[in-house]
């Protein structure tokens, strides 16, 4: 990160993509970036060829060239920054294709972040030059909050008015948290403009977004002063959810010999995902065997074309499905479940309290058909934090986001059992690919894999997700992962499937198994509240006469931490680490 400064504001550029621009210590904008989407509405990244910089202490300019990858790879860009004395940036590009190729969206992106945000009173500038009064969305909004845009202005807690202009063309907001982003994106073109579009030769594109204080009030500015990393803690209890890990029907995933171990964990249940069309008795049988052996109950995840392929799978299992918990049904051809797939089963299953329904994809899909809950008594979405971005800040702002999801979730479903799952680090799939067979991967790896998985980044990130998620007191039960793979915990005893591009060992348990493991025998948790949460964090796992402290220090630097609510010393975090510590004297604590 190349740390800036424009006046007042203070900012990071990475990449292309300009960072938390700041008014002393509060965020004003949380990103700024260029987005290519093609026909699948896949992100494809851009790659820099130059970069100039002239940089001084309270300004800069830089004038970066790019270049498109995939379908836009002959696509060319100039990106102008600069930021100026006075408190003001422009970010603005200009670029044109050698060959013409389709897109579903590419221009500029803008983020503004919810934190303290959320509620707040902002002004919306539109094309004709009128000011509309309106609101950052509290609750998740399933749709567009803010549509035709030009330019959004709001007041930040100094008083000062900051305005965000744009140009180029006509831009929207949509309420990113429904895909567990932790910000309001406001992008172009409208998405009710009709799509692919084609971009021709030598036709150039230009776009530009300028940031601006009010420039009677710059001298307005917070206090930058850094202070300690604090973590309060409370005195609350909050039960934790029952947790588990996905099961695919990958043979090899049922294979009973490579679970020896699994029984250390903290774990509740394996959820066995299915299709229909292509599974059978015999792989709830296997997956039974496994979970019999690790003591463990079995959820039953279904995907069907129709209620009759339902009818016929649950009939085919028999006196099997007195053995499952939950039975999930979710429908390969629609992004909710259906009446009538519930109806199907609940002419099958002897047990109808087993069912579940809600979508096998992300919370926006519930939060835009709510009548889907009033099918069944528990409801499920799935959650991963890379639907729009990949860097590790995004996935760590990102998993603050799941417990405004699921508190969202509970007002969808009042009265109904929530279950989130599967939780990944990648999508699994892209429900939105118009073209699968061209919805290639950005890296060597699957697009449902990532190469963080074997890394200390997922332990710390999962602990942060489980956080986030029980401090809602919403959900009653969570997914992660899958048991073995390269989705998994834990690597299969013949290796890697990819030993160059995912570096695991046969048989490996990888860092995030440490964390399923420290989860055995707590029962609570209590919430926890970092002053620096991008940097350090923590979750507090509590159980009777026990108390550890998951601690987390995302950075690459050792930080010191000190705590109130509790009485423990401060602590040294190593960099990139996930500390446990057991806090002696739980049972007074």
């Amino acid at each position: 990160m190349r740390k800036l400064n424009a006046g007042p504001l203070t900012l990071e550029y990475s990449e292309g993509s300009l960072w938390n621009i700041s008014n002393g210590n509060e965020e004003i904008i949380r990103r700024i970036y260029l987005v290519f989407q093609d026909i699948n509405w896949t992100s494809r990244p851009f790659v820099i060829k130059n970069e100039e910089w002239q940089v001084d202490t309270k300004s800069f300019k830089a004038k970066i060239e790019m270049q498109g990858t995939h379908d836009a790879q002959n696509f060319l860009v100039e990106l102008l920054i600069t930021g100026f004395e006075h408190g003001e940036i422009t970010y603005g590009f200009s670029g044109a294709t050698t060959e013409t190729f389709l897109k579903n969206r590419l221009g500029l992106c803008l983020l503004h972040p919810v934190d303290h945000l959320a509620g707040r009173n902002c002004e919306l500038i539109r094309p004709d030059g009128s000011i509309e009064e309106s609101q950052f969305p509290i609750n998740i909004s399933p749709n567009q909050p803010f549509l035709n845009l030009v330019g959004i202005s709001h007041k930040l807690n100094s008083g000062t008015t900051t305005t965000v202009k744009f140009e180029g063309e006509i831009f929207e907001t949509e309420d990113h948290r429904n895909w567990s982003d932790a910000s309001y994106k406001t992008y172009c073109t409208p998405i009710s403009l009709p799509f692919p579009v084609p971009i021709k030769v030598a036709v150039p594109i230009k776009q530009s977004i300028n940031i601006s204080l009010d420039r009677n009030e710059s001298e307005l500015f917070g206090s930058t002063e850094e202070s300690k990393i604090l973590i309060s803690v409370s005195d609350k209890q909050i039960s934790l959810p029952k947790i588990g890990l996905g099961l695919d029907s990958d043979p090899s995933q049922l294979n009973l010999s490579e679970y020896e171990g699994f029984e250390d964990l903290g774990i509740e249940h394996l959820r066995l995902s299915l299709k229909c069309s292509d599974s059978s008795k015999s792989d709830v049988e296997e997956a039974l065997v496994i979970t019999q052996k690790l003591n463990t109950s079995l959820d039953l995840a279904i995907t069907a074309e129709n209620p009759e392929q339902i009818r016929n799978f649950l009939s085919s299992i028999g006196e099997l499905s007195a053995q499952i918990r939950t039975v999930f049904l979710f429908s390969s051809q629609d992004k909710t479940t259906p009446a009538d797939f519930i109806k199907a089963a609940k002419e099958v299953l002897a047990d109808v309290s087993k069912i579940a329904g809600g979508t096998d994809l992300y919370f926006t899909e519930l939060n835009r058909n709510p009548e889907c809950a009033s099918f069944v008594e528990q409801i499920n979405f799935s959650i991963n934090p890379q639907v729009h971005s990949f860097d590790d800040r995004t996935l760590i702002q990102n998993s603050a986001t799941q417990k405004p999801i699921a508190t969202n979730a509970a007002s969808i479903a009042p009265g109904k059992k929530i279950s989130v799952g599967p939780i990944t680090l990648r999508p699994r799939y892209n429900p939105n690919a118009t073209q699968p067979d061209k919805d290639v991967s950005n890296t060597p790896l699957p697009s449902s894999v990532d190469a963080r998985q074997c890394t200390w980044f997922t332990e710390a990130w999962t602990a942060m997700s489980l956080r986030a998620i029980a401090e809602s007191n919403s959900v009653s039960t969570l997914t992660y992962f899958e048991t073995l793979g390269w989705r998994g915990i834990k690597e299969f005893s013949k290796g890697s499937k990819d030993s160059i591009n995912f570096k695991s060992a046969p048989g490996e348990k990888f860092p995030v198994w440490r964390f399923f493991a420290s989860l055995k025998g707590f029962t609570h948790m209590r919430p926890t509240a970092s002053t620096s949460p991008e940097s350090v964090d923590c979750l507090m796992l509590k159980s009777e006469g026990s108390l550890t402290a998951i601690l987390v220090n995302f950075s690459t630097i050792k930080q010191e931490v000190h705590f109130s609510g509790i009485g423990i010393g401060s602590q040294d975090l190593e960099p990139e680490s996930v500390t446990y510590l057991k806090i002696k004297g739980a049972e007074n604590v």
